[in-house]
């Protein structure tokens, strides 16, 4: 069983090496490279230059003169016409065929989205009324005396004594006596006080929520009432009822609420995600999965500011019509789909086009002729398998939507090898051959005869992934880590008994040291899942 395993291993290793070095040299598998460009062509291949060697199984394994490879093979020439420039790749149609290369025209065009999402009936907070009395006494006679009850405003509601308001009308009645005797008073003063005194009494009943009709009656007979009747304050469904016959209550305790119900509120989840698309005012189509075919049409009234801190959901209000026998009632369920505003016009390309490396975002434009080249973009929405791009793309351009990662691989490889390939041109020593030449660290200055090499790292990894340094030289390797989405929180070099460093986030961390013996070391993340070779020469 690990035979077949390592056979299976090995058979796929292989199918991909042989894979990158048809991208790379379309037309040569296994066979043997000629040496030295073949003068006998003509003169236009007689001016090809040669960048550098490479083995035909490992791309980055790679030589200044020609050769055999690790693995005991002939290395193959790259070009300086195959390298069309910076981060450019060329492939032969059979190629493309081959590995099934697509490409999409990129449109102008404005993003539209449908968001299907669930929300919950729950009553109209703003038709909510608590019922509750300003005066205290002993309910003698309770008119609405259960929960559900539809009541309209105006109609009685409970019958209350109240000694308070005995004593009132009393005194009320007092009064309107006194006025009235005042009435015929020559002095100004008598008659002006009775007034006021009996519309003081008046005022304390109003305050007491009694009626001008009942006041009246109270004048007409000239005898206080034992009990008052008390109305309900507004239309709807009595809720939450806390108040049997016989109890005494106190002013300001609740006794019930009143809801009107003719209008139902829809409490809908839109996720962090899909809240660019949401505003109020914006439609939205309502099925009751209860209801087949039956779809209520309305908007967005209002949007919470709060999000759900387990969810990651906001909320959207959306207001439908009630009733009592409305199919719409309180705690039942529907299913939502929001019409999103669409986007103002700009270059769209589909999602597969886009290419997510942590922080980044490329898509590998098609420039004709078999030339690939990947370009950075900055996306925005997304939409129906579309992605918008805010930076990067004008529109019109011709994008790879399938092999992308191929070829946006082998681009990357040719700029790095192409930078290679200058270096050894500017007087670098050939390697002898069999051995493997090595590219110099990115980013490498030389400040004060050490040798600097600054290293992102990213959710990627490292970046650069391998640094060539000089033994008996002064070196510093300076870390940065620019996100969160990475194991990488600190650094080490066990072959050398270096670290850990903690990385912080956006903050410089330097390793200090002079390597004395030449040799191939790994540095890596304090877990060891995120590697980098660091190589030491003469």
């Amino acid at each position: 069983m690990k035979k077949l395993m390592l056979f299976t291993a090995l058979l796929i290793l292989t199918a991909g090496g042989f894979l990158l070095g048809r991208l790379t040299h379309p037309g040569t598998g296994h066979e043997a490279p000629p040496a030295a460009p073949d003068t006998s062509a003509g003169p236009a291949a007689a001016e090809r230059k040669i960048l550098y060697w490479r083995a035909p199984m490992d791309p980055n394994e790679i030589y200044d003169r020609p050769g055999k490879s690790k693995m005991g093979m002939d290395l193959i020439p790259v070009y300086e016409d195959e390298v069309a420039g910076e981060g450019t790749v060329t492939i032969d149609p059979v190629t493309m065929q081959n590995i099934g290369v697509r490409t999409a025209r990129v449109e102008v065009t404005a993003l539209r989205r449908a968001i299907r999402t669930t929300g919950r009936f729950v009553m109209d907070e703003q038709g909510a009324h608590t019922v509750s009395l300003k005066v205290g006494g002993w309910v003698e006679k309770l008119y609405v005396d259960f929960n559900g009850a539809v009541v309209r405003a105006g109609q009685p509601l409970l019958e209350l004594y109240s000694p308070d308001l005995v004593t009132t009308q009393e005194e009320y009645l007092l009064a309107f006596r006194n006025a009235r005797q005042a009435a015929g008073s020559s002095r100004p003063g008598v008659q002006a006080d009775a007034r006021r005194v009996l519309e003081a009494a008046r005022r304390r009943l109003a305050y007491w929520d009694l009626s001008e009709e009942q006041i009246r009656r109270l004048e007409t007979t000239g005898i206080p009432q034992r009990t008052i009747t008390f109305f309900t304050p507004a239309a709807g469904e009595v809720m939450n009822k806390q108040v049997v016959e016989g109890q005494y209550v106190a002013p300001g305790q609740p006794l019930m609420d009143i809801v009107d119900i003719s209008r139902i509120w829809l409490i809908v989840d839109v996720y962090e995600q899909d809240l660019a698309w949401v505003r109020p005012g914006t439609p939205a189509q309502v099925a009751l999965p209860y209801a087949p075919g039956v779809t209520y049409t309305a908007r967005v009234d209002h949007i919470y500011h709060m999000l759900d801190g387990e969810t990651r959901a906001a909320r959207a209000r959306i207001v439908l019509p009630g009733g009592h026998h409305a199919p719409l009632k309180p705690g039942m369920y529907a299913t939502v789909t929001l019409e999103g505003a669409p986007t103002a016009p700009s270059p769209v390309v589909p999602e597969e086009a886009v290419l997510q490396t942590g922080e980044q975002a490329f898509v590998v434009l098609a420039l004709g002729g078999g030339r690939f080249r990947p370009v950075e973009v900055r996306v925005g929405l997304r939409a129906g398998g579309q992605v918008q791009i805010l930076d990067g793309l004008q529109g019109g351009e011709e994008v790879v939507i399938r092999a992308q990662f191929l070829i946006d691989s082998e681009a990357r490889l040719r700029s790095a090898l192409g930078a290679l390939a200058g270096h050894h041109n500017h007087g670098a020593a050939p390697a002898e051959s069999g051995h493997a030449g090595h590219a110099p660290a990115a980013g490498m200055q030389a400040e004060g005869g050490v040798q600097v090499v600054r290293v992102t790292v990213g959710a990627a990894g490292f970046e650069p992934q391998r640094i060539t340094l000089q033994a008996g030289r002064p070196a510093r390797l300076v870390f940065v880590r620019t996100t969160d989405g990475t194991c990488a929180t600190q650094v080490v070099l066990p072959g050398l008994g270096l670290g850990p460093v903690d990385l912080p986030l956006h903050r410089e961390a330097a390793l200090d040291f002079t390597p004395s013996e030449a040799g191939t070391f790994t540095f890596a993340c304090g877990m060891e899942m995120l590697k980098g070779t660091l190589v030491v020469t003469r």
